[in-house]
């Protein structure tokens, strides 16, 4: 089997900065015999879980996915398209009755092994029984690991497009805090990136979303940037075990390699916002219903169009 590595060196692309980051990290896992796998298409539920320092613990220490999106990337063109999902969205979780999607990953490892492997199946089979699509990997950031990731890569720059202004943001330690983010260009750390996706107060589901992706937007582009890609493969290795994840050596290792394709101008966003409603279980919790006639052909067209 001719390695992708060597591939690349034969069709000349070693003259990018880029590459030299991802041959190192070729290099690395070469030494651990593992190769790259073909991928032509990659479906992964990407999100963020609400894991808090022990001293910060609810009673159950419930592992909430506060973050969930499902994306789906065309590795050969760098293709890559992201349905962000309410947290709060109220469906099927598979062997677990009904409930919101943010419980389904607490839901699967707290009823295994406790081993993430448990959570991560539910959540694929709570994707595919309610939208009916397949997934590949999960792949799971804490609070602290997506603010160290910011750090490492000296903060980000986002265009906010209004004030920002909440007065009871609820901090990890379950207090409440003010903060304030003032239209227009602005540069967060790692902290302050972390409330600028959290909150909600001001606007709702729909604006935190779309803080969510002008993050994700900001970190690829300095990830893959000249400045940065160099530091790849030590991003890789720091934060293998940090980011929580099945994607595996082999996947991980094609991805990073194809991470070069990757730019903002090929990543396409959409919300289910306009298919979900408020609404009430008959406990009493309140919860997006959704009109499940159109969200799983929304969300299949939708992801399908990544390899068209």
């Amino acid at each position: 089997m001719i390695s992708r590595r060597r591939m690349l060196r034969t069709a000349g692309l070693v003259v990018f900065p880029a590459l030299g980051a991802m041959n190192r990290i070729a290099s690395t896992l070469a030494q651990n015999d593992v190769e790259p796998v073909d991928l032509e298409t990659f479906t992964v539920i990407a999100g963020g879980l609400d894991s808090r320092p022990v001293e910060y613990q609810l009673p159950g220490n419930p592992e909430n996915s506060d973050v969930f999106m499902i994306a789906r990337m065309h590795v050969p063109t760098g293709r890559l398209r992201v349905v962000s999902v309410p947290r709060d969205l109220y469906l099927e979780i598979p062997g677990f009755g009904y409930d919101k999607i943010t419980r389904a990953f607490d839901f699967g490892i707290k009823a295994g092994t406790g081993k993430f492997s448990d959570g991560a199946t539910t959540m694929k089979q709570t994707v595919l029984a309610n939208f009916g699509i397949t997934i590949d990997a999960v792949a799971l950031a804490t609070f602290d690991s997506f603010a160290a990731v910011v750090d490492q890569l000296g903060g980000v720059e986002v265009d906010n497009p209004y004030d920002l202004y909440d007065a009871e943001f609820p901090t990890i330690d379950h207090g409440i805090e003010e903060i304030f983010y003032p239209a227009g260009s602005i540069h967060l750390d790692g902290a302050d990136a972390l409330k600028f996706v959290r909150t909600r107060h001001q606007d709702g589901d729909g604006g935190r979303i779309m803080r969510q992706q002008l993050v994700l937007v900001s970190l690829l582009n300095k990830a893959t940037s000249d400045e940065y890609v160099s530091q790849l493969p030590d991003l890789v290795d720091q934060y293998r075990r940090s980011i929580r994840n099945d994607i595996g050596a082999a996947r991980r290792l094609t991805l990073a390699l194809a991470a070069p394709n990757f730019t903002a101008a090929s990543v396409e966003f959409i919300d289910l916002l306009p298919y979900v409603y408020s609404d009430y279980t008959a406990q009493g919790m309140w919860v997006y219903s959704g009109d499940w006639s159109q969200i799983p052909s929304v969300v299949q067209n939708f992801l399908a169009g990544a390899t068209a």
